[in-house]
C-alpha cells in the first residue's frame, strides 16, 4: 500500500507525534510505502520543523522510512493508495481515500486478508504455484503477520463474508478473495460461484475466480505421477491406474473434472505435503502459467 502524508499534517496543532511515528514505522519495516506529497521533503518547511523537534534517533528513523519508500516506489506493484490529511473524519469513498491520521494508522496495521474457501489447502496451493521469488515474498508476509489466510468456508459462506464488509471500509481495502469456478463438465461456472463473483464486483472487492473447477484441477500430470509413485503405499496400484485414466482424458475436460470423485479422496492434500514441490515447467506444460501470473498480479496489487 502507498501512503502519502500531506504537508499540512506536520503543522497540525495537537497532533500526537506518536501517531505519525506509527505510520512511519510501517514504512521503515518495508510493510508499506510511506511518502510525503512534497517532491523533496527536505524543502518542506512544515516537515523540517516537525522533524527538527524530534530526537536524533527518531530523525534518522523517519528519514530511513522515507528513503526506503522512495526507493520502493519505482518498482511498486501495489495499486492501493491512500492519502493522510489533517482532518477529523475520513473520506473513504475518495479516489484515493483521504484519511484522518488515526484511521490511517489502523488501516496500515491490518493484515491483507486472503479469503479462501479452505484456509489450509488454498493457502498451500498459492505457495506451491507461485514463482519462487513471489513465493518467498508471500511466505515472508505470512510470517510477519502482514498477510493472513482467512477461511471463507465455501461459496455460500463467502457471500455472507462479503456482506459483513459492507460497513467496514478499512477491511474492504485489505481483503482479497480466491474461489473455485465449481464447474460442471460444460466448463460453465456454477450459479453459486457466479453469485460470489457478482457480489465481489458489486462491492468493488478484489478477487479471482479460478478458470478451472477447483484447486485440485491445477495439479499437473507430473504431480499426480509423484503422488502415485510411492510403491510402499498400500494403494499404489490403484493410484497408478487412476492417474493413467486421468491422463487419457482430454485436457479441456480434465480442467473441469471432479477430482475428488475421480481420485476417491481429497487430492488437494497433496499441496500440503512438505516434500512435495511443483516444478514450474509442469505448470507451463499444463498451460497454467498465464492464469497463475494473473493470480500473482491481482494478489500483489493489494499488498
Amino acid at each position: 500500500m502507498i501512503v502519502t502524508l500531506e504537508e499540512s499534517l506536520f503543522a497540525a496543532p495537537g497532533l500526537n507525534p506518536l501517531l505519525l511515528l506509527s505510520i512511519f514505522r510501517h514504512g521503515f519495516e518495508g510493510r508499506h510505502i510511506v511518502l510525503t506529497d512534497h517532491p523533496s521533503p527536505s524543502k518542506n518547511p512544515y516537515f523540517q520543523a516537525w522533524l527538527a523537534a524530534r530526537d536524533p534517533s527518531v530523525r534518522d528513523f523517519v528519514t530511513a522510512a522515507l528513503n526506503r519508500g522512495l526507493t520502493a516506489y519505482s518498482n511498486a506493484t501495489t495499486v492501493v493508495k491512500v492519502r493522510v490529511a489533517d482532518r477529523k473524519q475520513s473520506h473513504w469513498e475518495g479516489n484515493p481515500p483521504s484519511l484522518a491520521p488515526d484511521d490511517a494508522a489502523l488501516l496500515m496495521a491490518l493484515p491483507l486478508y486472503l479469503v479462501l474457501e479452505d484456509r489450509l489447502s488454498d493457502k498451500h496451493f498459492l505457495l506451491c504455484v507461485l514463482p519462487r521469488p513471489k513465493r518467498a515474498e508471500l511466505q515472508h508476509a505470512f510470517a510477519r503477520g502482514w498477510c493472513r489466510a482467512e477461511n471463507g468456508g465455501g461459496l455460500g459462506n463467502m457471500r455472507r463474508y462479503i456482506e459483513s464488509l459492507r460497513d467496514e471500509p478499512a477491511e474492504r481495502l485489505r481483503t482479497w478473495f480466491l474461489f473455485d469456478r465449481d464447474t460442471e463438465a460444460s466448463g460453465e461456472p456454477s450459479r453459486q460461484s457466479q453469485l460470489v463473483k457478482a457480489d465481489c464486483e458489486n462491492h468493488s472487492l478484489p478477487h479471482h475466480q479460478l478458470s478451472r473447477r477447483s484447486i485440485e484441477n491445477y495439479l499437473p500430470p507430473e504431480a499426480l505421477d509423484w503422488w502415485a509413485a510411492d510403491k510402499r503405499r498400500e494403494a499404489y496400484e490403484e493410484r497408478r491406474q487412476l492417474v493413467q485414466k486421468f491422463k487419457i482424458i482430454a485436457p479441456e475436460k480434465r480442467h473441469h473434472l471432479n477430482m475428488k470423485e475421480h481420485f476417491r479422496g481429497d487430492i488437494a492434500d497433496l499441496f500440503r505435503e512438505e516434500d512435495f514441490n511443483i516444478d514450474p515447467a509442469w505448470l507451463d506444460r499444463d498451460q497454467q502459467r498465464t492464469e497463475i501470473n494473473d493470480v500473482m498480479k491481482k494478489l500483489f496489487e493489494r499488498m
